[in-house]
């Protein structure tokens, strides 16, 4: 319960009027004291039954406001020095530590910045770590103490355009965090030690089995290469997922002129489960993902279409078809 008591007179002062009210609020009921302090008697009343009057004797009342008062001190007090829930949350936080960085670690770099203070991991695994930063804000003036952040392993899209056929090549597939099925485009976490643009260039190989014209004669007499100088390839940029939230960094290019490897060649270079529709993509440790994607090609407006039509249901996939498109509308000769 909370006690509030508000008295409007100096107690025990000759000046206090003929008749003094002292209001006494619990959660259940509001008791009115009246004090006609000549007589050294007091009325007691409630507002339920405001007709009915106890005469008692001063002392015993006063003492009950005393008590009321100092249990409502009491309260107050108990209430704004009562420890906060960071203390339990910390401890839960090195217990999910020592308990996951056992069994698996984070693969990628921790995110620093000079508005850092400290971090506590949550829980991690090889491609993503959850943690709770202590941030300074932008002044300094204060700290934000539960910043919830994520590291995920930097990762890339690539949008891919076979220009013998005129058409687009992507997936329909379906995600966890998705309802339905989805457009997709190429996409997939960097290797160690692997930038995003040779991550591109191997997950396009991998996953949909093309390559640039250059790189394919690469592939099949040795021919000198230089992916830096293939005028296929158009990397579109490099983004951070979240800006307050981390999720890693995403590169996004278009393989504006993709031709397929052929299926010998394909399987010597060591790729399994080209065109199966599932499983084709491995994770970090050369398992199958397990997840059922079908290979689908596209004409430019109907892409133009599906893209306006939220076909691609996710943000970065979104991201990248629709600078691969504006790319292609600046350089309309490029296809």
């Amino acid at each position: 319960q909370q006690h509030t008591i508000t008295h409007r007179f100096p107690l025990f002062r000759p000046n206090i009027p003929e008749r003094t009210t002292v209001h006494c609020k619990t959660r259940f009921i509001f008791i009115t004291i009246m004090l006609p302090h000549r007589r050294g008697k007091l009325q007691l009343g409630t507002s339920r039954s405001s007709s009915t009057l106890l005469s008692v004797s001063l002392a015993p009342i006063f003492l009950l406001l005393c008590f009321l008062g100092c249990l409502a001190w009491t309260e107050l007090y108990a209430s704004m020095t009562a420890p906060s829930s960071s203390p339990s949350t910390s401890v839960t936080v090195k217990q999910r530590t020592a308990s996951s960085s056992s069994s698996s670690s984070y693969r990628g770099e921790a995110w620093s910045s000079p508005l850092l203070v400290s971090r506590a991991v949550l829980h991690s695994t090889p491609f993503a770590r959850c943690e709770v930063h202590s941030v300074y804000s932008e002044d300094r003036s204060k700290v934000q103490e539960d910043w919830l952040w994520l590291d995920e392993l930097d990762h890339v899209n690539v949008v891919v355009y076979d220009r013998a056929m005129e058409e687009f090549v992507m997936f329909n597939q379906r995600k966890y965090a998705i309802e339905g099925e989805t457009l997709a485009v190429v996409g997939g976490f960097l290797g160690a030690g692997e930038d995003g643009f040779a991550a591109c260039r191997r997950e396009v190989k991998e996953e949909v089995g093309y390559t640039s014209p250059a790189e394919l004669r690469h592939l099949q007499t040795g021919e000198p290469y230089d992916p830096n100088t293939d005028p296929a390839w158009v990397v579109l940029g490099r983004y951070r997922a979240m800006a307050n939230r981390g999720g890693g960094f995403l590169t996004s290019c278009l393989l504006r002129d993709a031709v397929p490897i052929p299926a010998a060649l394909h399987a010597a270079a060591g790729f399994e489960g080209l065109g199966t529709g599932f499983g084709i993509v491995g994770d970090e440790e050369g398992q199958k993902d397990g997840e059922a994607q079908d290979i689908v090609r596209m004409k430019l407006e109907d892409m133009r279409t599906a893209l306006l039509e939220n076909k691609f249901k996710e943000v970065k996939w979104t991201a990248s078809v629709a600078l691969s498109l504006i790319h292609i509308d600046a350089h309309s000769g490029a296809i």
